[in-house]
């Protein structure tokens, strides 16, 4: 090139020796000597330009010849040169929208272009002789200062960029490239500095740079091998956490903040693709901080110049943290949702709208259908219900679709294997966009629980009526005294109540028990006679529990009694043979009702801490159930008759407890005590009892006490269930030595002769014994339509 220059050029030394010369120059110099070529080269017009070896240092000049007057003479040609040269310089200096400043070494300011007052406000004449770097902005002088130092120093151009203040105030972006200029020594004689205005430049790479800050995203270029950044935006610093001018000249140290999996790969395939020039996008992983992951996409396309080999690599990263924790937590979230679908222990399924066709169900629907999934996907849901359900789960679904919100309904699936299992449903939307899309199904298998409630309703009337029996029993057990009439009445209430094939006490010889029981049977022991005593109940059907406990109960009843009732029927036969032979002793018959009274007293006791407890417990468990848990509204109003029925027999066993001992009587004395028996009896009855107790002032014993509340019991039940009366009368009063009890009632009364010799079955027999034993005499007075009279008297002093 520089050979086929049409201006003479040659390359001189530091002595000014021609080292080398082009065509031209020879053409124009060749006729003379190299002595006289040198000479007559250093007095044209020429423009000398330095050359630097790799330190900086000039060891060698390129000089340009210009003559544009060859006809001039040698004497004026200098100056004519000289002129002329200047005249140029001014030209272009003028005319350059660049400003052109000239400073001497000690960077005062020698000369500077008219373009200065476009530039920077101040007019150029005002800046010359001025201090060079007064019009730089304060913060950038003192580095604008540096770096022309360092140009100077170096002797070699420095490209920087500073902010101006403008004279009408506001602030400028100034690029300028400063140049020395030596002199013929090599010494720096001035500096040229070319500067022109890149505010508008400035302004849109801070646009730039503020977009990619917003975007969480860093722009860079470099050369093919990763050398060095010719440009990259500072919000490289953000997104990797290291400083900008580290990454500009230190790019390797970018890695170090690679993950070290994802660094490999980087390293790698990614590298080779960039060596052949294929772009790349690839997602990375850097650590931002200590123990911060986060997630980048670099995107490099290669750039090739004309003959297809890269001359740099142009790309962008993007900070796509938040996007992929968001993916990762979407995943997490898709997976948390598999495992809870697929593992719900409720049957989960999904349909679509348009038919209400399987999309998906999970393995306990599957249990709870009977049927795999791999047979549903073609199958409309509708086809599981039972054509009885069909019309209210219709129109759950439409409500689901109408009003986008969930539903519950209870229907019937025909389950492929089990047959009709009940189900509860939750029918709810889902909605993709703000778009209804389809319909979830939670499902529970509810059939135990409804076949429970069933059992429970229709077991209420059965309990009612077990109850009732209990009631009705243990009264009745009160008012029996013979071992035989226990029986009876256990095999009538047995039969009654169970709806047995066959009831019988059976006696079985002790140790033969086994042998003799038949196990087909239930055998229930009883009691002891001679041999143990056992109640067999043959039967073609199972018992329900409550039938169960309600046996268990009912021969509890008769344990407590029969063995010493079995005793006391003994004891009665000799009393009644001594009685016979008028040789039955008044105490024997003391001692016998207070056996009695003993084991009334057990009875009681047994039923209030064992049964009435127990029906307590169970109670409050329904009671504790009905509030924890929602049933419906049949449901809640047959367990609340429920409980009120417990109530009742509770109540009940309460009342037949008092009956077989009443708990205040020997505390509140006879009158009070009686007073409460019949303000309690005219509760039940339909007669009206008078009651007076004149001049009642002896301390009766405690066999006297319950002897006269016990007759009086005896005879207010047989006023309720025989007489018929409308009022009853009883007085007692006190006289000197005794104490006189009367009783009458207007009742339909009965021929005692009639009954002569039957009063054990009726109770009087019951009343003349208790006088007896109390050593007192009895009468009874009665006849058909006459009403019922009784009269009794017995000493105070009982010995």
């Amino acid at each position: 090139m520089l050979q086929d220059m049409p201006d003479p050029l040659c390359i001189i030394d530091l002595e000014q020796r021609i080292l080398w010369e082009n065509e031209a120059f020879q053409n124009r110099f060749g006729a003379v000597e190299q002595r006289n070529r040198e000479r007559e080269a250093r007095r044209s017009l020429h423009h000398t330009i330095p050359i630097r070896s790799d330190d900086g240092q000039t060891i060698a000049f390129t000089l340009i010849v210009k003559d544009s007057f060859p006809q001039m003479t040698e004497e004026n040609r200098t100056d004519v040169h000289d002129d002329s040269l200047d005249e140029m310089y001014r030209i272009i200096a003028e005319n350059t929208s660049d400003t052109i400043v000239l400073v001497d070494h000690q960077a005062i300011v020698r000369y500077v272009s008219p373009s200065l007052q476009l530039l920077t406000g101040y007019r150029p004449e005002a800046y010359e002789g001025m201090d060079a770097f007064s019009i730089i902005h304060p913060d950038d002088r003192e580095r604008v200062r540096f770096s022309h130092e360092q140009a100077v120093q170096a002797k070699k151009s420095v490209d920087i960029e500073y902010r101006v203040d403008h004279a009408q105030g506001h602030v400028i972006h100034i690029e300028a490239r400063v140049k020395p200029v030596l002199d013929g020594d090599g010494n720096v004689k001035y500096v040229v500095a070319v500067a022109r205005d890149v505010t508008e430049r400035k302004k849109t790479e801070e646009l730039l740079e503020n977009i990619l800050d917003n975007v969480n995203a860093a722009v860079w270029s470099t050369d093919k091998d990763f050398h060095q950044y010719t440009f990259c935006s500072k919000s490289m610093e953000k997104i990797s956490g290291m400083p900008r001018e580290e990454i500009l000249f230190h790019p390797i140290r970018l890695h170090d903040h690679i993950h070290p999996e994802d660094n490999a790969i980087l390293m790698g395939e990614v590298k080779e693709k960039l060596d052949l020039g294929i772009p790349v996008n690839q997602e990375f992983r850097f650590i931002h901080v200590a123990g911060e992951t986060r997630w980048g996409r670099l995107i490099v396309h290669p750039s090739v110049d004309h003959a297809g080999e890269i001359e740099r690599l142009d790309g962008i990263i993007l900070d796509i943290t938040e996007k992929k924790r968001s993916e990762l937590a979407l995943e997490e979230s898709e997976q948390r949702y598999k495992s809870l679908f697929e593992n719900n222990l409720d049957g989960v399924f999904s349909i679509e709208l348009n038919g209400f066709y399987f999309v998906n169900a999970n393995r306990s629907f599957e249990t709870i259908a009977g049927i795999q999934f791999n047979q549903l996907s073609d199958r409309c849901f509708l086809g599981l219900i039972y054509d009885e359900d069909h019309a209210s789960v219709y129109e759950t679904l439409f409500q689901v679709i109408q009003r986008g919100e969930p539903r519950d309904i209870e229907c019937r699936l025909a389950n492929a294997r089990e047959g009709e299992k009940i189900v509860s449903i939750t029918f709810v939307p889902i909605f993709l966009s703000g778009k209804l899309n389809g319909i979830h199904g939670i499902v529970k298998d509810i059939t135990k629980r409804k076949n429970d409630e069933r059992e429970l309703i229709k077991s209420e009337e059965r309990y009612k009526a077990l109850q009732q029996s209990l009631n009705r029993f243990s009264t009745d057990l009160a008012n029996v005294m013979k071992v035989s009439d226990l029986e009876n009445r256990l095999i009538d209430e047995v039969k009654s109540v169970l709806q047995v094939t066959s009831v019988s006490i059976e006696e079985v010889p002790r140790g033969r028990e086994h042998d003799l029981r038949n196990e087909d049977d239930i055998w229930v022991k009883i009691g002891e006679k001679q041999q143990p005593v056992y109640l067999r109940i043959e039967t073609d059907h199972p018992f329900l529990k409550i039938e169960k406990e309600w046996l268990e109960t009912a021969v509890h009843y008769v344990t407590i009694l029969y063995d010493n009732l079995h005793l006391l029927e003994d004891l009665m036969k000799r009393i009644e043979e001594l009685l016979a032979n008028n040789e039955t002793p008044k105490w024997m018959l003391r001692l016998l009702f207070k056996l009695s009274e003993k084991e009334r007293a057990a009875l009681s006791s047994d039923l209030h801490d064992s049964v009435l407890q127990d029906l307590i417990i169970w109670y409050r468990k329904l009671e504790s159930l009905r509030s924890s848990n929602v049933f419906e509204n049949k449901t809640e109003r047959e367990l609340v008759q429920i409980e009120e029925g417990l109530l009742d027999a509770i109540h009940q066993i309460r009342i037949t407890c008092n009956e077989l001992r009443p708990p205040f009587l020997l505390k509140m004395g006879l009158v009070e005590s009686l007073k409460s028996l019949f303000s309690y009896t005219q509760m039940f009855s339909n007669y009206e009892i008078e009651f007076s107790a004149e001049r009642l002032g002896a301390s009766l014993n405690e066999e006297q006490i319950l002897g006269v509340y016990r007759i009086v019991q005896e005879l207010l039940n047989n006023a309720s269930k025989h007489s018929k009366a409308a009022k009853v009368t009883i007085t007692l009063t006190d006289a000197e030595d005794h104490l006189f009890f009367s009783y009458s009632d207007d009742g339909i009364g009965m021929d005692l002769a009639a009954l002569e010799g039957s009063f054990q079955h009726m109770g009087i027999a019951g009343i003349e014994k208790r006088v007896l034993s109390l050593e007192g005499k009895v009468q009874f007075h009665s006849a058909p339509g006459q009403g019922f009279q009784v009269t009794i008297q017995f000493p105070k002093n009982l010995m």
